[in-house]
């Protein structure tokens, strides 16, 4: 679980997103929307990133992965489902509702959205016009780990790779996809890593590894801390 600190900046990303902003994200742009100094937003990016919730492009900006997009498609929902309540049932003003569903977006459990959704009769909207997202829109994020984490000695499938399309055709010129199997040889201290895929050793750099999940894996110690 993030904290909710993380969440505001998917939050308001996906909002970022929403008013039709293209993707990346310049970094600023996202500093600017949270009123928090481009460095602090550097800092969450990277730890994101890490997570396997975002990526990062140098001098372009952030984008969703599938899981982060989905994170924070699921705390809109909470927050657009209890603006209808608090205007509904409550009567406060949409202005009021936003405010206080700000505060409990973060705190809502999945079963507590599909009940409140059910008492509200499924709306689709919020009190404002705003798209609610569909339970159905909120699939499982993949299960796995950056592959940043696997120890060195051990080895795991590819389960999912977020990276530009130029990146992705290298990748997959050196048999680097989901469903591979693939053995972390070496980690540097400076977070590269070298891997064997199918006989062939490939180098990355931190930056991308970060960006490829990873699932079962097998060795005697798995994961790095």
């Amino acid at each position: 679980m993030q904290s909710e600190n993380a969440e505001m900046y998917l939050v308001n990303l996906a909002l970022i997103e929403e008013s039709g902003t293209q993707t990346p994200i310049p970094i600023p742009r996202l500093a600017e929307v949270l009123d928090v100094q481009t460095v602090s937003a550097n800092q969450m990016i990277r730890k994101l990133e890490e997570e396997g919730l975002v990526t990062y492009q140098p001098y372009k900006g952030v984008s969703f992965t599938e899981a982060g997009s989905q994170v924070a498609r699921a705390i809109i929902r909470n927050r657009r489902l209890w603006e209808v309540f608090f205007v509904e049932k409550l009567n406060f003003t949409p202005s009021q509702a936003d405010a206080l569903a700000c505060r409990m977006e973060h705190i809502t459990e999945t079963e507590v959205a599909v009940r409140l959704s059910d008492y509200l009769s499924h709306p689709t909207t919020s009190p404002t016009g705003k798209y609610i997202p569909h339970s159905d829109d909120l699939a499982s994020p993949p299960v796995g780990q950056p592959l940043t984490r696997l120890h060195a000695g051990s080895r795991a499938e590819i389960v999912e790779v977020n990276v530009d399309p130029a990146t992705s055709a290298y990748l997959h010129s050196e048999n680097l996809a989901p469903g591979k199997m693939v053995t972390m040889l070496a980690v540097s201290s400076g977070g590269a890593v070298l891997l064997e895929i199918e006989s062939r050793k490939i180098s990355l750099s931190p930056e991308i590894a970060a960006r490829i999940t990873i699932a079962n894996p097998e060795g005697p110690k798995q994961y790095a801390a």
